[in-house]
């Protein structure tokens, strides 16, 4: 048992240097497919942010907002606008370039698939959402890979094609708990600025009550930023590792790879 469990591991931490070093190396071209979900992600946090600064809310509101509405947008933002970079990164792991435009096109041509998969999962997520989220916990592993089974595949059955990917490939989740604590733990370095300026004991003595004032009054402003960031870089860098084990999937363990050999000889054959 312990042998298939140091696979999974081995394959996780793989897959996810392979996404770093992928963003790394193509930082040109992701920041363009990635600059869709940055602007979606600052708006909707600066809207959120304005709304609250303006209006005071009952606490029932105030729970429907942040606890229901504002995870919802978030996953509609994360399920659609990082797509191109899963393209991207489709063709590369196929040993191929592709440029902003191409990415953003095969989005475009298979937008009617992405529609009706997205038309399925927004109520069953809204739905989660109003039980404190607690069937996300079945929902989203379930159906993470949808996404890529229509964009890369024509068949139908995208459901039950990703349950069979996920059945055989556990790991996905273990992946996912692990950009979820990524981003737990650097999103409290976000909230370190805040914590250090409202507590005397950590440093707050040392700017003056003035000083101190003004920086808390519009520290928001870097907060919403760098969580916009962050939750980009996040959500690209899931795409794309979720990306590479569905190839490897594809390639190696489905046999896409000698299936496409197999029609390059016989084409060669027949010339």
């Amino acid at each position: 048992m312990a042998r298939p469990k140091r696979s999974i591991i081995r394959r996780i931490f793989v897959q996810m240097d392979c996404a770093f070093w992928c963003i790394h190396d193509n930082i040109g071209v992701l920041a363009y497919l990635g600059l869709p979900t940055l602007v979606a992600l600052l708006a909707g946090a600066l809207a959120m942010v304005g709304v609250w600064r303006t209006w005071d809310f009952p606490l029932g509101l105030d729970f429907l907002i942040a606890g229901v509405l504002a995870p919802w947008v978030g996953l509609m933002i994360f399920w659609v606008l990082p797509l191109p970079c899963a393209v991207f990164a489709w063709k590369a792991a196929c040993g191929e370039e592709a440029t902003v435009g191409e990415c953003f096109a095969w989005c475009r041509r298979r937008a009617w698939r992405l529609l009706g998969l997205f038309l399925c999962l927004a109520p069953l997520w809204l739905f989660s959402l109003l039980l404190l989220g607690l069937p996300l916990l079945g929902i989203w592993p379930r159906t993470c890979m949808t996404p890529l089974v229509a964009l890369f595949e024509n068949d139908r059955g995208i459901f039950r094609r990703s349950r069979r990917i996920l059945g055989e490939d556990v790991g996905v989740s273990v992946l996912g708990g692990i950009y979820v604590g990524m981003g737990i733990v650097l999103g409290g370095m976000i909230a370190l600025p805040r914590l250090v300026l409202s507590v005397d004991a950590l440093g707050a003595h040392l700017l003056e009550a003035r000083w101190r004032t003004i920086v808390l009054e519009y520290l928001w402003i870097f907060e919403t930023t760098s969580v916009a960031m962050l939750l980009t870089g996040i959500a690209m860098s899931w795409w794309i590792s979720l990306t590479l084990i569905y190839h490897e999937i594809r390639w190696v363990r489905e046999g896409e790879d000698l299936k496409r050999r197999i029609a390059a000889l016989r084409a060669k054959l027949a010339a």
